[in-house]
């Protein structure tokens, strides 16, 4: 009988037949960590820095070469999704616009699955969906310096009930290509803070408005909203956003991720989800 190579055994029947066994995920029977959801994971708590007033989105729309505005996916010489490096997109910017069409694609699939998923046969979560129409007034901030917030005064659009009033900062981007897409996409993490409306004075005026029609969808722990936006020259505009409906909860799993017990990869799972929908979404984005 001849020797074990290396000292190493093989199983000779397992060896001739390699479905004699379910087919494992690798040689040591786990899955690596995906690096690009844990790079946007790993990211996004950085940024957030364990504040408590966080807000994580995502736009959808095109990063363009600020001198020719090129798309850059179509000219860095990447074939599948990137992750740029944040300190190196001075020389870019994101236009976080749709087509007319493109929104209309996306609004019927969307109300599709909306039908679908209500129906008492489904067995999965549903897929929501509400109408809002609003009017944002944005103000410089009251005795403040700081040209990167803005407070934002929502009222209904029908009624002017107020809905918030708000500050609210940017406290960083991860901007995504996706060269065989339509749209790349920009994650974003800024800071909310409620705050009371008395805030706004009789002598302030708005630097700008927005109306917004929006469609909200919402998906357990995710809302998808598709907004018309007019500003205040009419001019129209459509924005597609992926946002964390429950932030207090992203916080919650983060502050247990590498932690013993059995969410400590809650955060992760939560972020990878982030980024399915994201893909997704992206991939329904069809030509202008």
């Amino acid at each position: 009988m001849p020797a074990d190579t290396n000292g190493g055994g093989s199983s000779t029947s397992s060896q001739s037949n390699p479905y004699a066994l379910p087919l494992e995920p690798s040689f040591l029977n786990m899955e690596p960590q995906d690096e690009f959801v844990k790079e946007i994971a790993d990211w996004v708590a950085y940024i957030s820095g364990g504040r408590p007033d966080i807000e994580v989105e995502a736009k959808f729309g095109v990063m363009v070469d600020r001198s020719n505005n090129q798309r850059v996916a179509s000219r860095l010489g990447v074939l599948v999704e990137t992750i740029l490096n944040p300190r190196e997109v001075s020389n870019m910017k994101f236009e976080s616009t749709l087509s007319a069409r493109q929104h209309e694609h996306l609004n019927k699939m969307l109300n599709e699955r909306v039908a679908q998923t209500a129906a008492p046969s489904f067995q999965h979560a549903p897929l929501s969906a509400r109408h809002l129409q609003t009017l944002d007034e944005f103000f410089s901030i009251p005795n403040t310096q700081d040209p990167e917030g803005k407070l934002r005064v929502s009222r209904d659009a029908k009624t002017g009930q107020l809905i918030e009033c708000l500050i609210k900062r940017r406290l960083g981007d991860l901007h995504v290509l996706c060269p065989k897409r339509e749209v790349d996409w920009r994650i974003s993490v800024n800071t909310e803070e409620k705050v009371d409306i008395s805030m706004v004075t009789d002598g302030m005026r708005p630097l700008y408005s927005r109306r917004k029609d929006r469609m909200q969808y919402g998906h357990q722990h995710f809302h998808i909203d598709l907004t018309q936006v007019m500003d205040q020259g009419n001019t129209v505009t459509h924005e597609l956003e992926l946002e964390f409906a429950y932030p207090e909860e992203m916080r919650r799993v983060l502050e247990l991720r590498g932690r013993e017990g059995p969410e400590a990869w809650g955060y992760d799972q939560l972020v990878a989800v982030f980024v399915n929908n994201c893909r997704l979404l992206s991939r329904n984005v069809i030509k202008m």
